[in-house]
């Protein structure tokens, strides 16, 4: 039955199904791009998702520590690395360069397909349905990260699933689970940013469908959202849980406040900025930070024609996406003033986080294709009688497709990989020797480094997490360095482990007498013997010593027990279990009134 609905699909949405072949292949730079690290925020990205593989196929662990960068950080609880999410188990299959590469081609056809989706919901033409999806896809901000390296928002292309699930709760009774399911999935490949953002639109869009519902769909709206919150949480509350063990630690607050002018704000909109450089002038009062000054945190290139579509599109009355376009757009001015919605927004838990929130723009461009497309669709509606006035639409509608494409295309094809750096990128060759054992050095691109096992101490990591530097007294210190004696050394004399992984480590025959010192970084997780050796700590410590001393018998078995694991798993399968009394419920419900009225 599935593969006749396949069939079915597919014989009768050529055009769909063309379209989103035709827009995944005009964007194969950022797919081709995974054969290679990419400079800066890619290359870490990377490297998390090769610890992730390498702990479970080669050590048959659960990725919890990360010890093969700076001194070893968590695994488990980083937000953008999760065991099962879409990216995470194409990884495990086809191994961390050709699993996310597959990973981005199939986020952007589920995104063309999602948008084509939503589109229905509007439209039943299918050429218009599939300008659209053009349209979201070839989201000009987005592919400014993209082209940079920022893989995490590949989860962009799950929203217009989201949104479509969502908007459709009056009418399908299991909107809720199907949207919940999604968002849930795209919860564990990416939490951050983008996806807190749509949370709070999610929320305003549920409460305008309750105000304008009658009883019976207000009924709908509850039922909605039980079977979305039961869903979501059942997917996500473990990583929920986890994550929350390290931000609970090391809270990430920004004190970044800006604000642009309007001709920045409006240059922003008009010029189609095509290289990664600095994109203004420094704004008054704004400090010399990327997440203001850089193209690819402030371009959101929109066009004439499209601009000029979203005026005409208000000809047929204030709707509310436009409401909602505007409160996005003013969402991304500054947080300098209370005036300023991000001002109040960033107040929130978590939103606090955010260094770079200029990214908002990215979810304005997700609604401002709606209004793109009303514009187009008002004009048709309008001059589609008159000969000419039909081709001019069709004109206006190929033109705004063809430099959607183009500049999309311009921008993605500006990818930072290995092959502009190669210097900095061979590096690692001098260490291939080493015989593939893990060893400390002071500066190796973090994703080659975990390849050939080599740990990487200082230069990349992430800012929510500590990471070690130079200066550091105490903490692991690269065999490049001087000082250095060994990864593992009793009394100046190195030691060889019985057994090394990324969460278990046995030593024996050790001096009894003698601290072993380990040159990684210590933590409140680290048990000895089964007994935990830092209470007292954090997570993990980047300027203390980690030493521990042997039992009677010269034993020393570490291991890495994350917190939260276990409470994660609890709370995950009560969850479960309610969810599913949950579905039997509406479901049986459903039944009995599909009965009653025949």
């Amino acid at each position: 039955m599935s593969f006749n609905l396949v069939g079915k699909f597919v014989v009768e949405n050529k055009l769909t199904l063309l379209s989103s072949i035709a827009s995944v292949l005009i964007m194969f730079p950022l797919w081709l791009s995974a054969d290679s690290a990419i400079l800066g925020d890619e290359n870490i990205m990377f490297q998390r998702y090769e610890a992730f593989r390498q702990t479970i196929v080669n050590y048959n662990q659960w990725p919890g520590l990360n010890p093969w960068n700076a001194g070893g950080q968590p695994l488990e609880g980083y937000p953008n690395v999760f065991a099962f999410s879409i990216k995470s188990i194409l990884v495990l299959i086809f191994g961390t360069q050709l699993g996310i590469g597959i990973s981005i081609i199939l986020y952007i056809f589920i995104g063309y397909i999602g948008s084509w989706l939503l589109a229905s919901i509007f439209w039943k033409n299918e050429v218009v349905k599939n300008i659209f999806a053009i349209l979201v896809v070839f989201n000009e901000p987005l592919f400014f990260h993209l082209s940079a390296g920022h893989i995490i928002f590949y989860v962009y292309y799950l929203m217009p699933l989201i949104l479509y699930f969502s908007l459709r709760a009056l009418d399908d009774s299991w909107s809720g689970l199907k949207a919940g399911v999604v968002f849930g999935l795209a919860f564990i490949d990416t939490s951050v940013y983008l996806l807190q953002y749509l949370s709070v639109i999610l929320m305003l869009l549920y409460f305008w469908l309750v105000i304008k519902s009658d009883t019976n769909g207000r009924k709908m709206m509850f039922r909605w959202l039980v079977l979305f919150v039961c869903a979501v949480l059942t997917i996500a509350s473990y990583h929920t849980i986890t994550i929350y063990q390290v931000i609970s630690e090391f809270p990430r607050i920004s004190n970044l406040v800006f604000h642009y002018s309007w001709a920045d704000i409006f240059s922003s909109y008009f010029y189609p900025f095509t290289e990664i450089e600095h994109a203004f002038s420094l704004p008054s009062g704004v400090p010399q930070l990327s997440c203001v000054t850089s193209t690819h945190e402030v371009s959101a290139y929109l066009g004439v024609i499209a601009f000029s579509l979203v005026v005409i599109s208000l000809k047929d009355g204030v709707k509310w996406w436009h409401s909602l376009i505007l409160f996005l757009f003013f969402l991304g001015i500054g947080n300098d003033t209370i005036f300023h919605p991000m001002y109040w927004l960033q107040k929130l838990p978590s939103f606090s986080s955010h260094l770079c929130f200029s990214r908002i723009r990215i979810i304005t461009h997700l609604f401002l294709p709606i209004a793109i497309v009303a514009g187009l669709w008002v004009l048709w509606s309008k001059l589609h009688l008159n000969k000419y006035g039909k081709i001019v639409v069709i004109v206006i509608g190929a033109f705004l497709i063809l430099e959607r494409l183009i500049v999309g295309f311009q921008i993605v094809k500006d990818i930072h990989i290995s092959e502009s750096a190669d210097p900095f990128y061979s590096s690692h060759l001098k260490y291939v020797n080493k015989d593939n054992r893990f060893i400390n050095v002071s500066f190796i691109p973090p994703f080659e480094a975990t390849q050939l096992n080599i740990g990487i101490l200082r230069g990349w990591g992430d800012s929510h997490l500590p990471l070690n530097n130079i200066n550091v007294v105490g903490g692991p210190i690269g065999v490049d360095e001087n000082g250095y004696i060994a990864e593992f050394h009793q009394n100046g004399v190195s030691v060889e482990p019985d057994y090394w992984s990324p969460n278990k480590i046995k030593f024996s025959n050790l001096n009894t007498e003698i601290p072993l010192i380990l040159n990684m970084n210590p933590g409140s997780p680290w048990r000895s013997n089964g007994v935990q050796l830092f209470p007292d700590y954090k997570i993990v410590e980047v300027n203390k010593k980690f030493e521990v001393m042997p039992n009677k018998n010269g034993v020393i078995f570490l291991s890495y027990e994350y917190p939260g694991r276990k409470f994660g798993i609890a709370v995950t399968v009560l969850f479960f279990i309610l969810s599913i009394f949950i579905i039997v419920y509406y479901r049986r419900r459903t039944i009995n009134q599909q009965k009653e009225f025949g």
